[in-house]
């Protein structure tokens, strides 16, 4: 009976044994269950924290997903006041007249998304692209878009022609930038120093200015100057011939002038681009994230001219538009002078900017020529 009793007592010993054993593997399995659900949920948040397009904004029309403060921020910004605090409605109609190496590229893919974001159509031309015709005229548009919200496009400004391609009752607006660094980006951008050749940057630009010195005094041609002098004047309408041929030069622009201060709204500054943007936000009363922007076809490489008399010629050759940028630069500061609390949005919107950039670049070191990752990885 005694060894039966031990024998009895030794199998519950072995078989509570694997019991805790049993109970322990479960135990260690639950364990790794919880860890493992765990760690999938980390690594779900941090891809979504990293998700860059969704955590910054969304191409959904009116979204904008919450990013530590960032949407609630913009919200705030995006009043949609007028000056003297009265509601306003968003721009729905607009006709931006790009002008060459003044930071309008930006301002176009602005546009586009605006337009895109709020079912608005642009008036477009067909392929290779709008860039191919100064001239605007109804055979290059894009078959079925003869009538269209916005244009934003390169073409030489036509008032007939877009009132009556744009609907509504259209804003007008441009940008101009000193025609000194608008030449001096212009020649590096489009590689003028390939026409004459020389040692240095600065040195080709000597030789360029050499080779055109009755320029604007007994002729309006100037070879291999498209897109460089005097481009913003062109891409606004002004006609160098009628100016050279006018018997009162003077006179001719300063109706120009007074012509423009009537047909565009708005003229921007590149100089003072960011304050151009929320300036311009408040005019098409557009919320802040409508104006968010990477930098488009910026310059990677940074040639100067320094010597002095250079410079002067420089200005000499862009008599045209220097005097358009003083008149403008001007009006630009009357009206940012009507804004109450103006610079206090400035600030805001760009430090705001400053991060939807860092979010939309973080990690990029090569791009496409003239790409905003390409130039921080040229400053780096």
């Amino acid at each position: 009976i005694s060894n039966a009793g031990e024998l009895s007592t030794g199998m519950y010993e072995r078989t509570l044994q694997q019991i805790l054993l049993v109970l322990r593997r479960i135990r260690c399995l639950t364990y790794c269950a919880v860890l493992i659900t765990l760690t999938t949920l980390v690594v779900f948040l941090l891809r979504d924290f990293l998700d860059v397009p969704r955590q910054l904004v969304s191409i959904q029309r009116g979204h904008m997903v919450n990013l530590g403060g960032f949407d609630a921020t913009v919200e705030a910004l995006s009043v949609r006041e007028r000056r003297g605090g009265s509601q306003c409605e968003p721009q729905r109609s607009i006709i931006f007249t790009k002008t060459h190496k003044t930071g309008s590229s930006t301002i176009t893919n602005i546009l586009l998304r605006y337009g895109e974001l709020n079912g608005l159509s642009q008036l477009l031309y067909s392929y290779p692209s709008s860039t191919e015709y100064r001239k605007l005229v109804d055979n290059k548009l894009m078959k079925g878009r003869s009538k269209a919200d916005i244009f934003s496009q390169h073409a030489t400004y036509n008032d007939t022609f877009l009132s009556s391609h744009i609907s509504g009752n259209p804003l007008r607006f441009t940008i101009l930038r000193s025609p000194i660094s608008q030449f001096v980006s212009a020649y590096s951008f489009f590689n003028k120093t390939k026409h004459y050749p020389s040692d240095s940057f600065e040195g080709s630009v000597k030789e360029f200015l050499a080779a055109h010195p009755g320029y604007l005094s007994n002729t309006w041609f100037c070879k291999n100057c498209q897109n460089l002098v005097n481009s913003n004047a062109i891409d606004m309408g002004f006609s160098l011939e009628g100016y050279v041929k006018s018997g009162d030069p003077e006179e001719f622009l300063t109706e120009f002038i007074e012509t423009a201060d009537r047909t565009w709204d708005l003229v921007l500054i590149t100089e003072y681009f960011d304050l151009s943007l929320v300036l311009l936000r408040r005019r098409l009363c557009l919320d802040t994230r409508d104006i968010l922007y990477l930098k488009s076809l910026e310059r990677v490489r940074r040639e100067t001219v320094e010597e002095p008399y250079t410079l002067a010629r420089i200005g000499e050759m862009q008599r045209i538009d220097m005097a358009l940028y003083e008149h403008f630069n001007a009006t630009f500061w009357r009206e940012v002078e009507r804004e109450d609390g103006i610079f206090e949005e400035l600030k805001e919107f760009q430090r705001l900017n400053t991060a939807a950039q860092g979010f939309c670049v973080q990690g990029s070191k090569e791009g496409h020529y003239g790409t905003y990752a390409n130039v921080l990885a040229e400053e780096a």
